[in-house]
C-alpha cells in the first residue's frame, strides 16, 4: 500500500511558480504559474496580494498567456523586498507565499499622474512631465517618435480575433515594452469606440473579463488607460463607459490615469467618478477646452488632426496651447507638423510648463502665465499686443513656432504693461516675457504651484450676465437633429464685452445620457443629437457658458421643449 501510495504521489502532476528574476522599480516582471485547467481564460481567476517593503499592497490579478501558463506581471514601486501571497480558484497555489526581490531601476524611469489643478508630474521626485503624444500607427514610428522628442504614444489595444487573441497582445507587448524602453508612455485605447466596445461584449461579464485582462497583462508597464476612441454616437453609451471606467479604477493596482476619448470632449464622463483627466476630440471647436479649463480643476489633452496643413495645424496647436491644454496628433501625421510638434516640445521645454495658467489680462493675443515669473504669449495675427504683467524687469524674447527658434532683444524690459510688435508681419509668433534668473533659482525645485490657482465660482445670475441668449425663444419646440438657429446677445458694452467666447451645452437629464455640445460663438445653428432623447418628446436644459475678456465664467441656463 506505501509502494502504492508513492507511486500514485511521482504521477501527480507537478504544479511549478517559475519566479520573475532581475526585478528592478518600474518595470515588469512575470511570475509564471504552470496550471491544469481546461479553459483557463474562462474558468480561472487568480490574483496575488504583493506588500511593498513599505508596506504598501498591491493587488495583481493574473492572465492566461497560452497553454498551462497564467502570468502575474508585477510592476514594483519601490526597491527591497517584497513578499506575495496567492489567493483565487486554483486551490495548488491558494495561500501560497513568496519573496521577490526588487533593484532599484538603473534608468530612475517612473510612472506619471495627475499634478494640482491641471498639469502632469512622475510618480517619485515629483518632477513635472510634458505631455506631447501621438498614436502609433506602426512599430516603425517608435524610433522617429523618441527621436522627435513625444513622451507619449497611443495603441489600440482591442483584438481583431476574439477573445484572447495571444498573437495580437503578444505583438501588443513588445510596442508597448519598445516605448517604455524609449521613455514614451503607452495610451492603451480599450476600443475603436464605445459601441463597439459594446458590440464585441455585449454581455457585462464578457466586458469585465477582457478589461480584468487587459489591466492584468498591462498594469505593470507605463500607460495610461482610454476607454474608448469616441462615445457619442450611440445609446446608452455613458452607462456602459461608467461601468467599466468603475471597474478599471476598482482593477488596476497603480491607479495609472484614465481617461475616454471623444469626438468633441469626454467632460460629460466627469461626474462618473473614475476619470481623472479629460480629452477633446479634433471635432472640438477651440472655445471648448477654452472655456472648459476655467470650469474643470483636472488635466486636459486635445487630439489634433496630423493630416491639416501646416498652418492650420500650428494655430490649432497653439491655441489648444493657449487653453491649457496638452497635445496629442490624431492619425497619420504629415512630416511638417511633426516638425511643428518638436518645436512646441522645445518652447515649452523653456517654461515652467507645470506652474503656468490662462492670463487674460492682455489684447492681441492669447497668454500663458505664472504671473510675476513669466508669460508666454501666442499672436497669430501678427499685431501689436500689450500685456499687463507682475512689475519686475522681464527677458524678452520673440520665438517662430514653426521651429522653435528664439531670439532675444538685447535690452531686458522693465514694467507693468508690455507693449510690443513681432519681428514681422509674415507669420504667427511667440512672445516669452521671461525672468530668467528667477527660474534658474527655483530650477533647484520642482514646486508646483508657486502662485495660487483660484478656482473660479461662474456667474450664474441671468439679471447679473452681460448677454442673453435670443433665439431660439423660450415657446420655441426644438426638433432633435434639426438645425435650430440661434443668436446671443449682449445687453451691454462693457470692457469685459470687448472679447466674448460662447459654447451651447445641452442636456436631456431625465434620459441620462449626459450633456453634449450644441454650438460654439455667438451664432449660428445649434444642432441636437438624437440618440440623448430616449422617447418621442421631453425637455432640455441648454446652458450657454461664456467667457469673457479678463477671463469670468458665466453659465446661463435655459429650458426648451424637444421632439423626434
Amino acid at each position: 500500500m506505501l509502494l502504492l501510495a508513492a507511486l500514485a504521489l511521482s504521477a501527480a502532476p507537478a504544479f511549478a511558480v517559475k519566479p520573475c528574476t532581475n526585478a528592478t522599480t518600474y518595470s515588469p516582471c512575470d511570475i509564471v504559474l504552470e496550471v491544469q485547467s481546461p479553459a483557463p481564460y474562462q474558468q480561472l481567476k487568480i490574483a496575488a496580494q504583493f506588500r511593498s517593503p513599505e508596506y504598501k499592497t498591491y493587488l495583481v490579478p493574473a492572465f492566461w498567456d497560452g497553454g498551462n501558463r497564467m502570468v502575474l506581471r508585477v510592476g514594483p514601486t519601490v526597491a527591497g523586498e517584497w513578499t506575495y501571497k496567492i489567493t483565487g480558484n486554483a486551490p495548488e497555489f491558494n495561500e501560497k507565499l513568496d519573496k521577490l526581490t526588487v533593484a532599484a531601476s538603473p534608468d530612475a524611469t517612473t510612472w506619471i499622474q495627475r499634478a494640482n489643478a491641471h498639469h502632469w508630474q512622475h510618480t517619485e521626485a515629483l518632477k513635472p512631465h510634458l505631455y506631447m503624444g501621438a498614436d502609433l500607427t506602426s512599430a516603425a514610428q517608435i524610433d522617429a517618435l523618441a527621436a522627435a522628442k513625444f513622451t507619449h504614444a497611443s495603441l489600440l489595444v482591442m483584438p481583431p480575433a476574439a477573445m484572447p487573441d495571444l498573437a495580437h497582445f503578444a505583438k501588443l507587448d513588445a510596442q508597448i515594452l519598445a516605448l517604455n524602453e524609449k521613455g514614451l508612455v503607452a495610451d492603451l485605447i480599450l476600443a475603436p469606440s464605445a459601441a463597439e466596445l459594446i458590440k464585441r461584449f455585449p454581455i457585462y461579464a464578457d466586458r469585465a473579463r477582457y478589461l480584468e485582462y487587459v489591466v492584468a497583462r498591462y498594469s505593470a508597464f507605463n500607460v495610461t488607460w482610454q476607454l474608448a476612441g469616441e462615445f457619442e454616437s450611440g445609446e446608452n453609451l455613458r452607462t456602459m463607459l461608467r461601468e467599466v471606467g468603475l471597474l478599471l479604477k476598482k482593477t488596476d493596482p497603480y491607479n495609472h490615469p484614465r481617461s475616454s476619448r471623444a469626438r468633441i470632449t469626454s467632460s460629460p464622463l466627469g461626474g462618473d467618478q473614475w476619470m481623472d483627466h479629460v480629452m477633446y476630440g479634433t471635432e472640438a471647436p477651440d472655445a471648448v477646452p477654452m472655456i472648459e479649463h476655467q470650469l474643470n480643476t483636472v488635466p486636459q489633452v486635445v487630439l489634433l488632426d496630423g493630416a491639416l496643413p501646416a498652418d492650420s495645424f500650428r494655430k490649432r496647436l497653439w491655441n489648444a496651447t493657449m487653453s491649457g491644454a496638452y497635445p496629442v496628433i490624431a492619425g497619420t501625421p504629415a512630416a511638417e507638423n511633426l516638425k511643428t510638434m518638436t518645436a512646441w516640445f522645445d518652447i515649452l521645454s523653456r517654461t515652467r510648463h507645470w506652474d503656468i495658467e490662462p492670463h487674460f489680462d492682455l489684447d492681441g493675443g492669447r497668454a500663458l502665465a505664472a504671473p510675476g515669473t513669466e508669460y508666454l504669449v501666442y499672436i497669430e495675427n501678427p499685431m501689436k499686443v500689450e500685456v499687463t504683467v507682475e512689475k519686475h524687469s522681464y527677458d524678452v524674447w520673440w520665438i517662430n513656432p514653426s521651429t522653435g527658434e528664439a531670439t532675444k532683444e538685447k535690452k531686458d524690459w522693465k514694467g507693468d504693461v508690455f507693449e510690443g510688435t513681432p519681428p514681422d508681419a509674415t507669420r504667427d509668433w511667440i512672445l516669452h516675457l521671461s525672468r530668467d534668473g528667477r527660474k534658474e533659482g527655483m530650477a533647484k525645485s520642482y514646486k508646483f504651484e508657486s502662485w495660487p490657482i483660484a478656482v473660479q465660482e461662474p456667474e450664474r445670475s441671468p439679471q447679473r450676465a452681460t448677454f442673453e441668449l435670443v433665439k431660439p425663444t423660450a415657446d420655441t419646440v426644438i426638433t432633435v437633429g434639426q438645425p435650430t438657429p440661434f443668436q446671443i446677445k449682449v445687453k451691454k458694452q462693457t470692457a469685459g464685452t470687448r472679447r466674448m467666447t460662447y459654447m451651447i451645452v445641452g442636456d436631456i437629464v431625465r434620459d441620462g445620457q449626459g450633456n453634449r455640445i450644441l454650438a460654439t460663438g455667438p451664432d449660428g445653428n445649434l444642432t441636437i443629437p438624437p440618440n440623448i432623447l430616449a422617447q418621442s418628446e421631453g425637455v432640455i436644459n441648454v446652458r450657454v457658458a461664456a467667457l469673457n475678456a479678463p477671463g469670468k465664467v458665466y453659465l446661463i441656463d435655459y429650458i426648451f421643449s424637444v421632439k423626434k
